[in-house]
């Protein structure tokens, strides 16, 4: 059984914003969403920066998913730590990023933040992922319920994101039992901190997905979502038999094409938000990008161009190519930021978790294992250069000062 996607991807700047600090992609075979943080332009560049680092995943049958969903994170983030350690403005810069994969066989999940992954499974919604975030811990520890978790001043306060300290946790990993006939949603928590689950998952219901998708974008604005919502809505298919039903269009939306190629993995790469938009780079922040990473291609006006999307089946590794959002118009009264990066251990850590829709436990079973190894010739992300940057350290500059009067005082007094 071959496992691919067909997927509707909608954005919107919400309902105070004026710059979209979430990305998002999607394929035939994968799937990903971040959600930016770090204040003005930062939180876009790092959003734009990780989806440009995983959109490069193999997701071919000798790829392991789990290995290249970390490293591809270990990349994004040394690029992250790189381009801070360049330019101030970009420091502390993160994004959440949920990403959901096909290896042909099965279907993996990778997450880290409050960025959620949902399953729909014959009528029912099952959270896949479980949120790194301050008030899920006090939710697992018993200490607060859901209901008052939505509420809570310190709700968008984060245990983990993908930012720009080098020694910052891997993501979870879970082998999903997500299965064709289920329906995927990827979402920000623009959409999930403001609307209940069964409102989700009955607007998840909806047949089709562009019209699912742009209903969830309405829900969320309706109730006056204040952050970017972003919704990336896929069917999970077997390619097998799949080749029955009339083909998709090539723009990966819901309506058939009787001229498109017969096989689903024919359908164009979707990509919205900061990453189809573009963003702004200095030029110390692009040279430490480059360095970073030499073998990842990074136009800040079009993030995506030239990522090598496996699409096998379609003839081959096709290029991204950007859509156009299909999202509404917004006010446009600013806002900052509100999510926080949380202290996190010094230590990387891998994890890993299997999750079952059939069952509505979510994200079950966490346990330590080594990281895998990612694939011959490839960047190896615990041996990726980073470029070194002038010190901005104010203590440094004044202790040298000091030498330099002491040493002009001594010349006086001797002199």
């Amino acid at each position: 059984m071959a496992v691919s996607f067909r997927y509707a991807v909608h954005t919107d700047l919400g309902t105070v914003r004026t710059n979209n600090e979430d990305s998002a992609f999607a394929s035939p075979r994968l799937l990903v969403l971040a959600d930016g943080m770090g204040g003005h332009a930062a939180g876009e560049v790092a959003s734009a920066v990780a989806l440009r680092v995983f959109a490069e995943v193999d997701q071919t049958s000798g790829a392991e998913l789990a290995a290249e969903f970390l490293r591809a994170g270990r990349l994004a983030r040394r690029a992250l730590f790189a381009m801070s350690e360049a330019d101030p403005l970009l420091e502390s810069m993160g994004t959440t990023l949920v990403t959901v994969g096909s290896d042909g066989d099965r279907v993996s999940v990778g997450h880290i933040g409050d960025s959620r992954v949902y399953a729909l499974r014959d009528g029912a919604l099952y959270q896949v992922t479980t949120d790194h975030t301050h008030v899920q811990r006090l939710i697992d520890s018993g200490e607060l319920t859901p209901e008052r978790a939505r509420t809570h001043p310190y709700r968008s306060m984060l245990l983990k994101s993908l930012d720009d300290q080098p020694a910052g946790p891997d993501l979870d990993i879970i082998d999903a039992q997500i299965e064709p006939g289920d329906r995927v949603l990827l979402c920000s928590d623009g959409l999930s901190d403001y609307l209940d689950p069964e409102v989700i998952g009955a607007t998840l219901m909806t047949p089709d997905r562009e019209q699912a998708a742009a209903e969830l974008i309405r829900a969320a604005l309706a109730v006056g979502t204040r952050d970017n919502v972003t919704v990336v809505v896929a069917d999970v298919v077997d390619e097998d038999t799949s080749q029955a039903s009339p083909p998709e269009a090539a723009d990966g939306t819901g309506q058939t094409d009787a001229s498109a190629p017969a096989s689903v993995l024919a359908a164009a790469p979707v990509v919205v938000g900061a990453a189809e938009d573009g963003v702004s780079l200095s030029a110390d922040a692009a040279a430490a990008l480059r360095g970073c990473l030499p073998e990842v291609p990074f136009d800040s006006t079009a993030p995506m161009a030239g990522a090598r999307v496996s699409t096998p089946g379609a003839g081959g590794p096709a290029a991204a190519e950007s859509q156009p959002s299909q999202s509404q118009p917004s006010q446009s009264e600013a806002s900052q930021q509100t999510e926080e990066a949380w202290p996190s251990s010094t230590t990387p850590a891998d994890y890993t978790s299997s999750a079952d829709p059939a069952s509505p436990a979510g994200t079950v079973g966490a346990t330590g294992h080594a990281a895998p190894t990612g694939p011959t010739g490839a960047t190896d992300p615990d041996t990726v250069p980073v470029p070194d940057a002038p010190s901005r350290s104010l203590p440094g500059v004044l202790a040298a000062a000091a030498v330099v009067v002491l040493a002009v005082l001594l010349l006086l007094v001797l002199g």
